[in-house]
C-alpha cells in the first residue's frame, strides 16, 4: 500500500514538472505565434495577439521608425514617430504583414530574457529582437526590428 501511494505521489510530481513550461519554451512559442499572426491578413488576429502577448507598458510605448535608402545619388533617411497605443501596434503589424506576410523563420535564438528571430521574405530579411518579462507569464516587453533588403534598410 505504501508503495502504491508513493508511486502516485511521485507520478503527480513528475507530471506537474513536465506540464510547466520553461521561460525559453514560452519565449519561443510566443515568437513563433507572432510570425504566424504576422502572416495572417486579419487585423482582429493582430490585435488579439498584441493584447495577449504584449505588456501594457509596451502597448502604451510610442514607436519610432527609421528608413534609410542608398542608391547612386546618395543616401536618404526618414524618421517617423508612431502612436503608443493598441491602434499604433496594429498599424505596425499591418506593415510587418506587408513586408513579411510570406516569410519563413530562419532561426530563433533565446538568450536570457531576450530572443532573436530571423525571418526571410521574398525581398527582405528581418531580425526581430523580443525582450520578455522575467516572471510568468513571460510577456513581450520590448521589440526591436531590423529589416534589410535590396537597397533598403529599415529599423
Amino acid at each position: 500500500m505504501k508503495k502504491t501511494i508513493m508511486l502516485v505521489v511521485l507520478g503527480s510530481i513528475c507530471a506537474g514538472a513536465r506540464a510547466q513550461e520553461t521561460m525559453q519554451q514560452v519565449m519561443e512559442k510566443r515568437a513563433r505565434e507572432m510570425h504566424r499572426v504576422i502572416c495572417l491578413p486579419d487585423k482582429d488576429q493582430w490585435q488579439r495577439f498584441i493584447k495577449e502577448n504584449y505588456t501594457q507598458a509596451l502597448i502604451d510605448k510610442p514607436m519610432k521608425s527609421q528608413v534609410s535608402a542608398s542608391d547612386e545619388s546618395g543616401t536618404s533617411s526618414e524618421r517617423k514617430d508612431m502612436e503608443g497605443n493598441l491602434d499604433g501596434k496594429v498599424n505596425m503589424f499591418q506593415r510587418l504583414h506587408s513586408d513579411f506576410g510570406e516569410s519563413k523563420i530562419v532561426s530563433i535564438r533565446p538568450n536570457g530574457g531576450q530572443l532573436k528571430m530571423e525571418l526571410s521574405g521574398v525581398d527582405l530579411t528581418g531580425t526581430f529582437t523580443l525582450k520578455f518579462t522575467l516572471n510568468k507569464p513571460y510577456l513581450i516587453d520590448g521589440l526591436g526590428i531590423q529589416i534589410e533588403g535590396g537597397n533598403r534598410f529599415t529599423r
